[in-house]
């Protein structure tokens, strides 16, 4: 095989794994059938090396080379259509990641540290007040519930039941205090216990219990403000502990993960109907028999041999 039929059929094995990867993208079974028939003729001239492998070349370039271009660029408009998707199902992985390195062990310890982290941060609170300074920091207040809230936060409640109405209250800073639940607080040294969180609307409600007293006081984290809650609205609510809905999100967000694989693979073996039919003719052209005798045909070598004959026998 000389250096030229090497070049060729080197080239010619480039196409066939490019082919080779777009019929493995769409699973359309025109393509794979291409392929295969495609794979034949490329075997045809490896393993006969008389054949004229000019032809080879010339059979890639007028149909191969078309095809593998039509279906990249196909590809590479359904890739970006699943781009949306594939970034969707790689946020639900990242929760559901989340969700298992959560315990609910580490739940219970970080709430009764939470506690006491509330309980100082309203001592302090108290003490600025009366020393007319604002140097609290509420970042480490704030990052329990965003760790938490969204495993373990009821969310089923009625939020009117959570609200208050206007309330005569401290300014501190962006955060509103009720002048009655700070006397309250001070009466029992600050001291408080998490009680449950609710998840409502788009916002968070704390419930807290204000230690050796029959007081709950609410910390509605998005409105900054805090304020007793009246024993009638507690009556209607469930102040059981949290518990974690791990169980359920993990598994509505593997069943869309699940969904949206499936839903994307169908969507990109779906070709448009002007490319199925130029596919179907494709095949039709490749099982021709007329294409096929052109390719090893032996007419040219026969007439190239005959003029030769003829040659001969006139010199003669």
């Amino acid at each position: 095989m000389n250096e030229d039929a090497v070049n060729i059929m080197s080239q010619s094995k480039r196409r066939l794994t490019k082919l080779k990867l777009l019929a493995n993208f769409f699973e359309n079974v025109d393509i794979i059938s291409i392929y295969i028939k495609t794979d034949i003729i490329h075997n045809l001239f490896q393993e006969n090396k008389g054949l004229d492998y000019s032809r080879l070349e010339l059979f890639h370039l007028q149909f191969t080379d078309s095809l593998i271009e039509l279906l990249t660029k196909i590809k590479r408009q359904k890739e970006n259509d699943m781009l949306a998707v594939i970034n969707e199902m790689e946020v639900n992985s990242k929760y559901i990641s989340g969700f298992e390195e959560k315990r609910a062990d580490g739940f219970e310890t970080d709430r009764k540290m939470y506690s006491g982290t509330f309980s100082s941060q309203l001592k302090n609170l108290y003490t600025d007040l009366t020393e007319d300074k604002f140097r609290l920091k509420w970042d480490h207040i704030l990052d329990f519930h965003k760790k938490y809230a969204a495993e373990f936060y009821r969310p089923d409640v009625d939020e009117e039941l959570l609200k208050s109405g206007n309330f005569p209250a401290y300014q501190y800073q962006e955060y509103r205090i009720e002048r009655k639940l700070l006397g309250r607080l001070n009466i029992q040294s600050f001291k408080v216990r998490f009680v449950c969180g609710y998840t409502v609307s788009g916002n968070e409600y704390e419930l807290f219990k204000i230690f050796q007293s029959e007081d709950y006081f609410i910390f509605d984290v998005e409105g900054r403000k805090m304020y007793l809650l009246e024993p009638k609205k507690l009556e209607k609510l469930d102040s059981s502990p949290n518990e974690s809905n791990q169980g359920t999100i993990v598994y509505q967000l593997r069943r869309k993960n699940e969904q949206l694989e499936e839903t994307m693979n169908e969507r990109k073996k779906v070709l448009p109907e002007q490319v199925t039919g130029v596919l179907k003719d494709y095949i039709k052209n490749l099982e021709n028999t007329d294409i096929m005798s052109r390719m090893f045909d032996i007419n040219e070598e026969t007439n190239i041999l005959r003029a030769m004959l003829n040659l001969n026998l006139n010199n003669n």
